[in-house]
């Protein structure tokens, strides 16, 4: 004869949760693109980064460390790449009238914490020769929403060219996931040189730089902002 064993539903659903829980929290976080520290990420923003400059100043305001390690502590907690963020923060300055510089040396110290990417974000992005980055609303002819000053002209290769960078270089024209109107930077592939007119950012922290006369450019993954 068989004997039947009655367990009530409230143990049951008990014991269910416990064995769910016990198998640990690798389902959380799946997608690998996704925020690595949800709730940090959920009290850090682009506004709370920047919300203490002044708004509508007529002048270009200077983030302090503690602004630049907020700013990198964000990318990290969002698995954003460096140029994501530098986005996200063009626009959200522009937008409000106002303008803001990144100093070098502030993200050279900051490397002592982060990794802002592979060796190929420092092929667009040389921080090492770095003297400030300046973002936001262009207030007079020699600027631009995105400008970079280097201490000097830095060449390196990506892909398939080399990249020849003034010692300022940026863009005329910055959108949501878009760097346009670009200056200052040439790809050289044997004896041609041509202009790099602009960068898509096309999400999964993909660049499609674009150079005037070359190929269509195929894409590439960077590194995410990670602490070290």
């Amino acid at each position: 004869m068989k004997t039947h064993i009655r367990i009530p539903l409230q143990t049951a659903v008990a014991g269910l949760l416990l064995a769910v829980m016990a198998a640990g929290p690798s389902w959380v976080w799946a997608n690998e693109d996704g925020p690595r520290n949800p709730a940090a990420a959920e009290q850090r923003s682009v506004e709370t980064i920047l919300g203490e400059l002044r708004p509508n100043v007529r002048s270009t305001q200077t983030l302090n460390r503690d602004q630049v390690q907020e700013m990198l502590d964000y990318g990290a907690d969002e698995g954003y790449m460096i140029f994501e963020v530098l986005n996200q923060m063009t626009i959200y300055l522009k937008d409000r009238n106002m303008r803001a510089e990144i100093l070098g040396s502030d993200l050279r110290e900051a490397k002592n914490r982060f990794s802002l990417g592979d060796e190929q974000i420092d092929v667009l992005l040389p921080v090492g020769k770095i003297e400030r980055v300046e973002l936001g609303r262009a207030f007079g002819n020699d600027q631009a929403p995105f400008d970079v000053y280097l201490r000097e002209e830095h060449t390196d290769f990506l892909d398939v060219a080399y990249f020849d960078m003034e010692t300022h270089f940026g863009f005329g024209t910055v959108e949501e996931d878009l760097f346009a109107d670009g200056f200052g930077v040439r790809a050289r592939r044997a004896f041609l040189r041509f202009r790099m007119s602009h960068m898509e950012l096309e999400g999964s922290r993909r660049i499609r730089a674009h150079v005037h006369r070359f190929p269509r450019s195929r894409g590439m993954r960077f590194d995410a902002i990670e602490r070290l």
